[in-house]
């Protein structure tokens, strides 16, 4: 090992024994000194049990500026456009599909008399495009949630009795389903998730859909007439819907029911 070390380079270091002298300068605080303090006594600080604390709650997030509040619903506003977009594209591949005909407008309450009596909140697809147009649909969620509405309503007015009522249950059925497949093939779920984040980030901020996507009532168009003339209200009815709007025109249920299954083997006859 010594061969290691040159004493010409300075690379050796020696060390000499140390006299008593030294011994003791080195070792007297530590006996002398240190060794003859009496021990911490049971009223010390250190001898107390410590306080439990609370726990500290965490800090408030950064307060964003102006700009970036700007910024950040831009994004935000981005996101939930492709939202709708897709949702449209959904609704009306849905809409455009036989099956789902009886699905597609408003249940007339002149045409259905009990249908309000039965169900409390009425659904269908063109009601979804409203909603869509109106930025009520924040995720694909809520969508769905509004299309299991209309298949619920459906088996509740219908009861399993007759073939009429089993077939729109079975269509009930069918547009529930192709409408969550639609939706779990071509929607990343990423993409969910980011809508849901969205979601509870304008939940917190307090954000809606702006007012003025609202639209309001159109006022009489007919000239010369005045709201109250009962005369203007029969020019300015819309025309009768055609058989194939989502409530045919009938004085009761039995009607509708036959009116349904004549357009069903209309439609199966080539």
């Amino acid at each position: 090992i010594k061969e290691l070390f040159n004493n010409d380079r300075e690379e050796v270091f020696k060390v000499q024994l140390p006299n008593m002298e030294e011994r003791r300068t080195f070792f007297g605080d530590l006996i002398v000194n240190q060794a003859a303090k009496p021990p911490a006594s049971e009223n010390s600080p250190a001898w107390r049990p410590l306080e439990v604390l609370p726990v500290a709650p965490p800090p408030k997030p950064r307060q964003l500026t102006e700009k970036e509040i700007r910024q950040l619903e831009e994004r935000e506003e981005d996101t939930l456009r492709e939202l709708r977009i897709f949702l449209r594209d959904v609704t009306h591949r849905l809409a455009v599909d036989r099956r789902f005909r009886a699905f597609t407008k408003p249940v007339d309450p002149e045409e259905v008399p009990d249908y309000d009596t039965v169900i409390k909140q009425p659904m269908d697809l063109s009601s979804v495009l409203s909603k869509i147009d109106l930025h009520q649909y924040q995720t694909a969620g809520d969508f769905l949630e509004d299309i299991d509405l209309i298949c619920s309503n459906a088996l509740q007015y219908n009861p399993d009795k007759d073939p009429g009522d089993r077939l729109i249950r079975h269509r009930a059925c069918a547009l529930k389903d192709t409408a969550y497949a639609i939706v779990r093939e071509e929607m990343d779920e990423d993409f969910e998730q980011h809508c849901e984040e969205i979601k509870e980030s304008r939940k917190r901020r307090g954000m809606y859909a702006p007012s003025y996507y609202h639209v309001t009532p159109k006022q009489n168009s007919v000239p010369g007439c005045k709201n109250t003339d009962p005369k203007c209200d029969e020019k300015t009815k819309m025309p009768a819907a055609p058989v194939d709007s989502s409530t045919p025109r009938s004085n009761g249920k039995l009607h509708f029911i036959q009116t349904f299954l004549e357009k069903v083997l209309k439609s199966m006859i080539p």
